[in-house]
């Protein structure tokens, strides 16, 4: 008789694909597994071969307030083993502002929300710490994404993830520092994103770039701005699916950087309002650039952050305090390292933590 295993997660991109790490050490003890998301959300499980069914609810389908506790309650009645994972990044590591713990002390909501984003889910499943790649594209998939690297990039790249969902996850600098790559490293750089307002941020970088550098020719946007759902054309595959191919990746702690995760290729990334535990702990080849806490004492602050109110701004009000504090600097010389060993087939472990 089949064992069961239930794992529901409603959040976003990044949210499901830290949900996906739980399901390989499942397969591997010998359950069936179905997992449970959002329309939204659901792209980021196809293919995965470790998922028996996949079970998507729109809005309404699961009753609010009181009850949606309820519906989860029950539905575990089902399975040999469940668990609602929602609320496992943002409550448990990361805070709302409708809460207390928000307005406690920055000492206080460190202690509170120490431990890392993948340890949690595969505590919450009682899972051995088995981590691996969490997204998987189909073999047409990588033929498409290849075709569009061979016509469009033609050769190796770096890819820079635009932003995250939220104020604190973007690069106030970008312009500066991906016109230097460019220019001084010779890498082509490829913007990704998902969504009309990261294709609108692209857009203002790459005018900006093509100032600095006079022209930008090594500079590409992958950043559809169709709704991002199963049923349009580009969707947030197709931008994955380009990360996939790439040699380098510069991201803030987003979804598309958590597909990489634990791909072989180099990363740099920005870490924001989170901490380097909680999200780069267990990450391969990455190095993970962070804002002093001396000059920016509000670092790791631990907040979701809905508007500017609650969020410290950096100097002339150019982002937040925290990812401004990383300098320009600090990722050319990460990106340079990490361009150089792999070109020179040098290959050095960049696990580490380096501040601005």
């Amino acid at each position: 008789m089949n064992r069961w295993a239930g794992v529901c997660r409603l959040g976003g991109i990044g949210d499901n694909l830290i949900a996906a790490s739980v399901l390989r050490p499942l397969k591997r003890m010998g359950y069936m597994t179905e997992v449970i998301t959002s329309e939204a959300a659901q792209v980021v499980y196809h293919n995965n071969p470790f998922i028996d069914k996949l079970t998507v609810k729109g809005d309404g389908d699961i009753p609010g307030g009181d009850n949606w506790l309820k519906w989860f309650a029950g539905r575990a009645k089902e399975y040999d083993i469940f668990s609602n994972l929602s609320h496992t990044c943002e409550v448990r590591h990361s805070l709302k502002v409708g809460s207390s713990q928000f307005w406690q002390s920055p000492t206080y909501r460190r202690k509170l929300c120490a431990g890392s984003f993948l340890e949690t889910v595969h505590d919450a499943l009682g899972m051995p710490y088995d981590f691996g790649p969490l997204y998987f594209p189909t073999e047409e998939e990588t033929m498409l994404a290849e075709r569009v690297k061979a016509d469009q990039i033609k050769g190796d790249f770096l890819c820079w993830v635009i932003s995250g969902s939220r104020l604190d996850k973007v690069y106030p600098y970008a312009p500066f520092i991906i016109g230097r790559i460019i220019k001084e490293l010779d890498i082509p750089v490829v913007m990704v994103g998902a969504g009309a307002k990261q294709r609108e941020q692209a857009e203002a970088i790459k005018k900006d770039v093509g100032w600095q550098n006079s022209g930008n020719d090594m500079l590409h946007i992958m950043a559809p701005s169709e709704k991002m759902d199963v049923g349009s054309r580009w969707g947030i595959r197709p931008s994955l699916n380009v990360v996939m191919l790439s040699d380098l990746v510069v991201s803030p702690d987003t979804g598309i950087a958590w597909a990489v995760a634990m791909e072989s290729m180099s990363k740099v990334m920005l870490v924001s309002h989170a901490s380097v535990e909680n999200v780069t702990k267990h990450w391969v080849n990455t190095v993970t650039l962070h804002a002093d806490p001396e000059r920016v004492p509000c670092w790791p602050c631990h907040r979701l952050h809905d508007d500017p109110s609650t969020c410290v701004p950096g100097p002339n009000k150019e982002g937040a305090a925290c990812m401004a504090d990383i300098s320009v600097q600090s990722i050319f010389d990460s990106v340079a390292n990490a361009w150089f060993n792999r070109k020179n087939d040098n290959v050095v472990p960049l696990r580490g933590v380096l501040h601005a």
